[in-house]
């Protein structure tokens, strides 16, 4: 089937709500790639694709432009907008693509591990079809309940587990037959969950291919050690320490772990002084075998003068996912001799933990004084010493 025209509607629209992320789940860092960056590799891969439409929300649309202008595909990239539902979303990616194209696949954008073999090894079987799936045989026993959603006491239906299959994507479809199932879908108002299921309504017959397990799909934070054991083996659990001190002074806010703290003295630097946090960002940096702070960060360079020290974590965080890692817990002790900060602990473990993109029960803040003893006993500065764990994936 040489010199047809291959269209491919990435679904991309969706966000990070079920997933607990604070944006859409497929700019979530998978062993240091975002997951969408992983999917689109493979699509730009694959010699059948002649064109790639990509499905976004407006919110997204120039960060995926941009992760899109990075990866420098050799066809062209559409954009079109998401829409309510999913199968509106596919529709609106399907009205976006070339007309004239033979064949439209649809591709979740949560499934990174779809190589290009998955587009191109799915050509050649639309010579006989309209419309194709991947899929794998369901290894659980499955049951139909009465009430849909309940739980508790109620009859089921134990399911013939083998007839029973899981549908992956991506799924593939004579332009043509798609563009009728949808129609078909809107003049009858039903809805699906995906597109083979609007063109089966319409009575058309589809050829079942063998899928993988390994073609995940992201939906919970569940499934990303499931993908990263799949895309790397088994990992490396790295450790790292971190020290910092900052003098008292005069005429300066106190400002630890994100947060303001009525006080007489502040901490002196170059940024907010920020102790405790600094001692959290070398942790994390030496965790990931990476140089210290002030070699990202130095105290000569004026856009950090005065700066809020979460925004260096933040940018701490993203040299980690550069470098292939991804932050598993911090635990982060202040030394100092006043204030008592027990009042504001709890925000400060809200500040990092959203600074890191982690939960906050990876993220344990705790003070200590020196009994009287050394600079911080005598209240000439404060310290703060920190330890961090990260997965180091091997790319």
């Amino acid at each position: 089937m040489k010199g047809l025209k291959v269209s491919v509607i990435i679904v991309a629209a969706g966000s990070g709500r079920r997933f607990g992320y604070e944006r859409n789940k497929l700019f979530f860092p998978l062993c240091g790639k975002p997951v969408l960056t992983h999917t689109l590799q493979h699509v730009f891969a694959a010699a059948c694709v002649s064109e790639v439409v990509i499905v976004v929300a407006e919110r997204d649309r120039r960060d995926i432009e941009d992760m899109v202008a990075g990866l420098h595909p050799s066809v062209p990239v559409r954009f079109a907008l998401g829409g309510a539902e999913r199968e509106d979303s596919v529709y609106n990616g399907l009205v976006a693509a070339d007309e004239s194209a033979d064949i439209v696949m649809v591709h979740d954008g949560s499934r990174p591990m779809a190589g290009p073999e998955w587009f191109d090894n799915a050509v050649p079987v639309m010579e006989k079809a309209n419309v194709a799936v991947y899929a794998i045989p369901v290894k659980d026993t499955v049951k139909e309940r009465e009430e849909a959603g309940a739980w508790g006491l109620q009859r089921v239906r134990t399911l013939d587990r083998s007839r029973l299959i899981a549908v992956q994507t991506p799924q593939i479809f004579r332009r043509q037959t798609l563009l009728e199932a949808h129609r078909y879908a809107k003049e009858h108002h039903l809805t699906g969950t995906d597109d083979a299921s609007l063109a089966e309504a319409m009575g058309e017959k589809v050829v079942i291919l063998q899928g993988d397990e390994r073609n995940h799909k992201v939906t919970t934070m569940d499934d990303v050690p499931v993908l990263e054991f799949y895309m790397t083996g088994p990992s490396e659990h790295r450790v790292g320490s971190g020290y910092d001190v900052h003098p008292l002074v005069s005429g300066r806010k106190l400002i630890l772990g994100g947060v303001e703290i009525p006080y007489e003295k502040g901490l002196d630097g170059h940024s907010d002084a920020d102790v405790l946090v600094h001692a959290v960002m070398d942790a994390l940096l030496g965790a990931a075998g990476l140089k210290d702070i002030g070699t990202y960060f130095p105290d000569t360079d004026a856009a950090f003068k005065n700066i809020s020290s979460l925004i260096l974590l933040r940018k701490v965080r993203q040299i980690l996912i550069e470098n292939s890692c991804r932050v598993i817990n911090v635990d982060v002790t202040l030394l100092a001799q006043q204030p008592k900060i027990k009042p504001y602990v709890a925000q400060m473990t809200a500040n990092l933990a959203d600074a890191l993109q982690i939960d906050p029960s990876a993220v344990c803040v705790k003070a200590t004084t020196t009994e009287h003893l050394g600079f911080v006993g005598r209240q000439e500065g404060m310290a703060a010493q920190a330890a961090a764990m990260v997965i180091k994936y091997r790319n």
